[in-house]
């Protein structure tokens, strides 16, 4: 007995050591110092990624679907660390891709149609590596767009519009191979949008209020040309935007909220729409209308001298300009910002010294100040 009793007492003090240090490291998991600074940044529908210049991952917001990969299911008002050696983030509705700096391609959050592209349909709380080879992504609503060190062009998820481009409308949960000679892939809400390396742009997927560009309103399920000249895309929930090589701004598809930025609210352009010039960075963003939010859309657009302007829907002061209303031209965000990233409820910003700002909704803690409280102007989200 005595001897019995020398084993439990043992087994005790091993066990709760091992649980003292377990909720040591949790513990010190969750007051890892929170950066300051960041070199890239991904907004998802209500939920952020970002990465330090080191390669070091973190995000924050909704965790509804595991979205953020932290191994839970629970929301961060603030940024949570998620891992190191990533290069390239994007994030979808309730997903989340990335890349290593060694080429592989990691995924996680929702799975329902695939979009994660690990041949299940199984949501994943933790990041999930799907393949190799890989340089660049872009994630849609629900769909997922890839290109590999040879310039192939890989894509996988919901296809219920054509947004895969494989001639198909079933859902693919792994990447499938689409075409060759790509430099740059953007995904919106059901259509996707690609540059070639002579500049050509090519879209696809649903085209039902002219987001494709191609002068109808036919969904398409194979790439089709648009037009030449190009040097950046956006693909917002159900309209597009394109800069040209003369730094000229271009847009079509719906323009409900006003986020062509022509100066109207018709319902749609089927053609690119010369909106301005003197451009260098463009991102769009929206909900398709799957989600039940009728396609809200939004746009944003740098300057060469590095001011920010902003058009469209204005939902919970994600334009930034102080209010909440829709915006039918291009309005005065702010200045010395160098990247932009536009969300379907939020929007973020960094400026040349690696610090983040962010606006609009804060449901879910998406902003990152550790508030829930929406915000109509941009705020820094300080480290600690």
């Amino acid at each position: 007995m005595k001897t019995q009793n020398g084993i439990l007492n043992y087994s005790l003090l091993i066990f709760g050591s091992l649980l003292m240090l377990t909720i040591s490291c949790a513990k010190d998991e969750m007051l890892a110092p929170i950066p300051e600074y960041y070199s890239a940044i991904a907004a998802g529908g209500f939920h952020t990624l970002a990465l330090e210049p080191d390669g070091t991952l973190w995000a924050w917001g909704d965790n509804s679907y595991g979205q953020l990969g932290d191994g839970t299911f629970d929301v961060k008002r603030r940024p949570v660390k998620i891992g190191t050696g990533y290069s390239v983030i994007s994030a979808g509705i309730y997903y989340s891709l990335a890349i290593k700096a060694d080429g592989a391609l990691w995924a996680w959050g929702l799975n329902e149609n695939g979009e994660l592209g690990d041949s299940t349909t199984i949501n994943k709380n933790s990041p999930v590596q799907i393949g190799v080879g890989y340089s660049s992504i872009s994630a849609g609503n629900n769909h997922s767009l890839a290109l590999k060190t040879d310039s192939t062009l890989w894509a996988w998820g919901n296809n219920s519009s054509g947004q895969v481009g494989n001639n198909s409308y079933t859902d693919q949960n792994w990447p499938i191979e689409i075409g060759s000679d790509y430099t740059a892939i953007d995904g919106g809400g059901l259509h996707t949008i690609a540059l070639k390396s002579d500049g050509s742009l090519w879209a696809w997927g649903a085209n039902n209020t002219g987001q494709l560009g191609d002068g109808t309103t036919v969904d398409k399920k194979t790439p089709v040309k648009i037009g030449s000249g190009y040097s950046m895309i956006a693909a917002g929930g159900i309209h597009s935007l394109a800069l040209k090589t003369d730094s000229s701004l271009w847009a079509w598809g719906s323009n409900w909220y006003g986020q062509i930025g022509n100066g109207t609210n018709e319902y749609s352009n089927i053609s690119p729409t010369n909106i301005g010039s003197g451009f260098t960075m463009i991102d769009a963003a929206g909900f398709n209308p799957n989600f039940g939010f009728l396609g809200d859309g939004n746009s944003l657009a740098l300057k060469t001298d590095g001011t920010l302007w902003a058009c469209g829907s204005n939902n919970k002061g994600k334009l930034g300009d102080g209010t909440e209303i829709n915006r039918h031209t291009l309005v005065l965000i702010g200045s010395g910002y160098n990247k932009i990233i536009a969300g379907p409820s939020h929007s973020l910003a960094l400026k040349p010294d690696g610090t983040l700002w962010a606006w609009g909704s804060n449901e879910y803690g998406q902003l990152g100040d550790g508030t829930t409280e929406d915000r109509n102007r941009p705020v820094q989200i300080v480290g600690q």
